[in-house]
């Protein structure tokens, strides 16, 4: 069974804005933020992301810098 959402307090702009978009994109508001809601959870958060990674070393980030720098030409 899915889960039941009650967003409150969702300022008017964003509201007028999520029916704008609804729209254009032909579903409903509760279709349309559904499916973006799925999205969004389908996707690892950025603290998922960070959370098992070691922090980058100094001559990494040195590393990482010069190789960006080559690829501007400065």
């Amino acid at each position: 069974m899915g889960m039941d959402l009650n967003i409150k307090g969702l300022d008017d702009n964003v509201g007028r804005r999520l029916r704008q978009q609804a729209e254009a994109a032909g579903l409903s508001v509760q279709q349309y933020v559904r499916d973006h809601l799925t999205r969004i959870a389908a996707r690892p958060s950025p603290a998922e992301l960070v959370r098992d990674t070691e922090p980058m070393s100094r001559a990494e980030f040195e590393a990482v810098r010069r190789r960006l720098r080559r690829k501007d030409g400065t």
